[in-house]
């Protein structure tokens, strides 16, 4: 039956453009919207723009997809053929802050196997804003930077579109959205079905070969789907005058047997509820431009299991657990154009409640209640920042100030047994920077700026209490800090637009995993420091009328300043090598197509210690083309042409779920991938 319904949708991939601007040292903002633009150049910002149809023909599964392939330098960690991680420059997990449409977005699984992007259904985005470095104090605990996704919004009139798309191994997706109102009132509703059985790398070996060696895949695993998702939402949005707005909206989200062959569980029930209500009024007054005040509660649930495992080493039954994270949250803000300057101040504030319990699933019978110790996180913050601009210089400047408090409402059995108490912190967190930005010409300006961002330990990494004994969290964790310069120049012309930048991070107390010493030792979280550096360039160039060529490249390097204990390794881990990407763009009105080439050097400068190994370099060449005829569009993909095998990067990150410190499993890169898609719009 929902075959059929498949085929009574017509999917193509949601994005529909995109939009880059720098509006302050490290911002990237992809705005998918149906509009077709070349790139421009106007008021110093960056807008390298890539056309609607040429981003209509990709593949992409998920958002940490989407970032990889359209940014240098992000990289993305897999963890399955559904539901991966992104990092930016270095900056991934907890160090990257997630949100959806401002507010703060979490996954509940302590051993990250649902990253926050995989809880937003890619047909509900309309822009992606992508901030690099701590140039952004609007947002809580963005240490290496922050990624907004902001959704679509309802509109006047009657509008929507059908959408389906499918490919190699059983890869399907449909869904449509639908939009439409009056001047007063207006409502959005959307629907999308995706599924895919398990891909082959470019060595033929399937998703499920890559388990950890302490938990293959059994029969029945081996034969499962790697994923099966569903998603619903609408919009109702209230517009009583020109000048001001009420916002309402809420996604439910359920997917299951999600495979996660890089750890010893996969997840068998993963439900998504992200709710949010809004009201904006401008034009107040002298005093006011524009007032915003929102709240939102996110919440997962989640329920990993090891139904689909041997059971090889003990425990001889199998396993289940049951987490679910709750952030409840709100923000007022304000902004307002004097005689001197643009500021924007604002009050926010939320609170997470993250609890998980692990059960026998023969009985039934609690195995371990204290998992994720039903823990209480609440952050308060306020901030400021103002721009200036005269002549030929832009200047920005901002505070922020965060008072953090966590809390364990349940018996820590693991840490006490390593002589620790603490259930309860409290941190008290200054954060700010200034940037600056001056036009050498109409065209072209450099910018630099020097900044402060923190993060704090999250409730798995202060309270965790897994099911080995010498294996637990460190409620004595301080929070890290990050001193960050950022420097860069960029011009654009008609034909040309070039942008290079560069960036230094000092990093206090950055946290890092700490292994075992000797036998009877704890496996925990500690703090080091640690500096981080690197620098990326990008350049697009009309070669002739409807073809373009870009050339782009990054490259970041780690190093420990101080060490854990039992790790003499001085590459800081989880850092990637360079990454170039060529690639020839054709566009006409009604045709589009790209054909890219991406390469990365070998992964030498790693952490064995941690347990990440070397991996060989590799290139890969993708080939795009879409074609739009009246409403209808078409389109084609090869993925992987050459039917390469290569693994992207690394992960250190322990299986805290299932106990274990081994070294990560690495997941390869599939194989060659065809796909075809079509869409109908009216």
């Amino acid at each position: 039956m929902k075959r059929l319904l498949f085929l009574l949708a017509i999917f193509m991939f949601l994005f529909q453009g995109i939009f880059i601007y720098a509006d302050e040292p490290g911002e990237t903002t992809f705005y998918l919207e149906e509009i077709v633009v070349r790139a421009t150049k106007d008021e110093g910002d960056e807008k390298s723009r890539i056309e609607s149809k040429t981003l209509k023909t990709h593949k992409v599964m998920d958002l940490a997809e989407i970032l990889s392939d359209e940014m240098v330098e992000a990289t993305m960690i897999r963890k399955g053929a559904y539901g991966n991680e992104v990092a930016i420059r270095g900056f991934g997990q907890s160090n990257l802050r997630v949100l959806i449409d401002g507010g703060i977005l979490e996954g509940a699984c302590g051993s990250r196997k649902d990253p926050s992007l995989s809880h937003i259904n890619m047909l509900t985005v309309d822009k992606i804003e992508v901030r690099q470095g701590p140039f952004d104090v609007t947002k809580a605990g963005a240490l290496g930077g922050s990624i907004n996704v902001a959704t679509r919004k309802p509109k006047e009139g009657f509008k929507g579109e059908i959408i389906t798309k499918g490919g190699s191994y059983d890869f399907l997706s449909s869904g449509f959205y639908l939009t439409g109102g009056n001047k007063f009132i207006q409502g959005l509703i959307g629907y999308n079905y995706s599924e895919s059985d398990q891909y082959e790398d470019g060595g033929g070996n399937k998703l499920y070969s890559f388990a950890p060696g302490g938990r293959p895949y059994n029969a029945g695993g081996r034969d499962m789907k790697a994923f099966e998702k569903q998603d619903v939402w609408g919009k109702l949005q209230l517009t009583p005058n020109e000048n001001q707005t009420i916002l309402l909206e809420h996604t439910y989200g359920h997917a299951e047997d999600i495979m996660a062959p890089r750890v010893g569980m996969d997840i068998e029930d993963e439900k998504t509820y992200l709710s949010k209500g809004s009201y904006a009024v401008t034009n107040l007054g002298k005093f006011s431009d524009k007032l915003t005040l929102s709240v939102y509660r996110n919440r997962i649930e989640h329920n990993p299991y090891d139904n689909y495992r041997e059971l090889i080493g003990g425990p001889s039954f199998h396993l289940r657990n049951e987490v679910d994270s709750t952030i409840t949250g709100g923000k007022v803000e304000n902004e307002q154009a004097t005689g001197f300057a643009g500021f924007t101040y604002g009050i926010d504030i939320y609170k997470r409640n993250w609890q998980g319990d692990m059960f026998r699933d023969d009985t039934g019978e609690m195995f371990d209640d204290e998992l994720i110790p039903d823990v209480d996180t609440y952050n308060y913050g306020v901030y400021v920042k103002g721009n200036k601009n005269f002549e030929k210089w832009s200047i920005n400047a901002a505070l922020r100030y965060d008072r953090f408090e966590t809390k364990a409402h349940e018996n820590l059995k693991q840490n006490l047994t390593a002589g620790i108490t603490t259930n309860k912190n409290t941190d008290d967190l200054p954060s700010g920077y200034i940037s600056a930005r001056y036009y050498l010409t109409d065209n072209s300006h450099i910018f630099g700026g020097v900044g402060r961002s923190v993060r704090t330990p999250t409730s798995v990494e202060r309270y965790l209490q897994s099911p080995s004994p010498n294996f637990h969290g460190n409620p004595d964790l301080d929070p890290t800090k990050n001193t960050e310069f950022d420097i860069g120049f960029q011009a654009a012309s008609e034909r040309f637009t070039f942008r290079i930048k560069a960036f230094y991070s000092d990093l206090d107390d950055y946290i890092y995993q700490q292994g075992k010493k000797t036998a009877i030792s704890h496996q925990t979280w500690t703090n080091i420091d640690a500096h981080l550096y690197g620098a990326d360039v990008r350049a697009i160039l009309d070669i002739v009328p409807d073809f373009s060529v870009e050339v782009a490249a990054a490259c970041q390097r780690g190093k420990k300043d101080s060490r854990p204990d039992n790790n003499n390794d001085g590459d800081l881990a989880q850092i990637p090598p360079l990454k170039t990407k060529f690639a020839l763009h054709y566009d006409r009105a009604v045709f589009s197509g790209i054909l890219e080439w991406i390469h990365s050097e070998n992964a030498d400068d790693i952490d064995a210690d941690a347990g990440e190994q070397k991996l060989d370099g590799w290139d890969v060449v993708n080939f795009r083309a879409g074609y739009d005829y009246r409403q209808l569009t078409f389109n084609i993909g090869i993925e992987n042409i050459f039917d390469e095998r290569y693994a992207v990067a690394n992960s250190y990150e322990w299986d805290v779920v299932a106990g274990t410190g081994a070294t990560p499993a690495i997941l390869y890169e599939p194989g060659r991938f065809f796909y075809a898609g079509v869409s109908y719009r009216f």
